[in-house]
């Protein structure tokens, strides 16, 4: 079956990176509770930890949700101590009468000890990011075999800060994700993901869309986005990250542009493919559904992590989400690693979209 340009696209989550050694959101909770425990550096913070955790899951308890129904992952801590940290400056201060007298203790003068704590785990998440072997990444080589055999640009939106897919980046493949390189030189540039726009060069293989930043970007002093080479010099505080915010579209550039491209490509595709990703977004959740109620014919391929037998369950969770109908939903059984070095991948991909309404023959 023939396809055009636009009739498919990707959407990465943190599971498509699983399996090249980087922790989905909560075996990562599992490792900072263990360096809570054994690492000194941070040991002064155990009590905070606690205290933070105790609240979140007080307050799920609440609204009625306990146990595993608690919404509780390493965002969620990260959210609330980015939050908390605020203090004065956050607009509900005036209405607080005052904090927990546990907390205020825990969290130090000024609430220095939460800054601590979250600067201390968005450190740890940049080793998180750089596994020491980046061969164990080399399964995302589907993407070039995929490309070759369509022979036309894919386009691919992450919501992963790691460099996997950067990584496939060559003389003979380009991955654009909107740098002429690396340097304050070469700063992103929205025009670079415009065919024809920017320079002469001939499309790349790959359209990359980062759509919550990267770990290897950084702004200058006049706040211009460009990429580093060596992530060991970006300070935790500097990473151009969404990491840890209930609010997941940053009013700027390049998340705005990247929000309208991901809706305008939902909107044109006939076959969104998702590996890895949990629908635990809610402003991607909203235009991927959109784009599925806008046109019942489009699909939604999703790569997960199940059994077999429990695919029709899966098919049916999402599409109770969404508010679409579970005709549109076609859950892959299996991880990332496995779909993409399936020898048939682009076969099976080609498999789920759907005719056109008004083939020429």
């Amino acid at each position: 079956m023939s396809t055009r340009s636009n009739d498919i696209m990707f959407l990465l989550g943190a599971g498509a990176s699983a399996d090249a050694g980087i922790p989905i959101s909560a075996r990562m909770i599992g490792e900072i509770e263990q360096l809570l425990k054994s690492d000194p550096e941070w040991r002064p913070f155990v009590e905070l930890y606690h205290h933070v955790k105790s609240a979140i899951f007080y307050s799920s308890g609440l609204k009625g949700t306990f146990g595993d129904g608690v919404l509780y992952n390493i965002e969620t801590m990260v959210n609330s101590l980015y939050e908390l940290e605020r203090n004065e400056d956050h607009p509900l201060y005036p209405f607080i009468a005052s904090w927990n007298s546990r907390f205020s203790f825990l969290a130090g003068p000024a609430f220095e000890n939460v800054r601590r704590f979250r600067r201390l785990i968005l450190k740890e998440l940049k080793k998180w990011m750089c596994p020491e072997n980046a061969s164990e990444s080399d399964y995302y080589g589907g993407f070039i075999r995929i490309q070759n055999e369509l022979n036309y640009p894919l386009r691919v939106f992450s919501l992963n800060y790691d460099s996997c897919i950067d990584r496939l980046d060559s003389d003979r493949f380009r991955v654009e994700a909107g740098f002429g390189g690396h340097g304050t030189d070469h700063i992103w540039d929205w025009e670079r993901f415009e065919p024809g726009e920017a320079s002469a060069m001939p499309p790349p293989q790959v359209y990359l869309y980062k759509i919550h930043g990267s770990i290897d970007w950084k702004r200058d002093a006049s706040q211009n986005l460009y990429r580093v080479e060596q992530v060991e010099r970006v300070e935790p505080d500097n990473m151009e990250i969404i990491f840890g915010r209930d609010f997941k579209l940053e009013a700027a550039d390049p998340y705005l542009f990247y929000a309208y491209e991901f809706r305008r490509y939902c909107l044109l595709s006939r076959l969104i493919v998702t590996v890895g990703y949990s629908f635990g977004d809610l402003h991607i959740n909203k235009m991927v559904a959109q784009a599925l109620r806008a046109d019942t014919e489009r699909r939604l391929m999703l790569v997960t992590r199940c059994e077999k037998k429990h695919l029709n369950k899966k098919r049916a969770e999402v599409a109770k989400l969404l508010s679409v109908s579970p005709n549109q939903i076609a859950p892959q059984a299996g991880s990332a690693k496995a779909f993409l070095e399936n020898n048939d991948l682009t076969r099976v991909i080609l498999d789920h979209v759907p005719k056109p309404k008004n083939p020429p023959f």
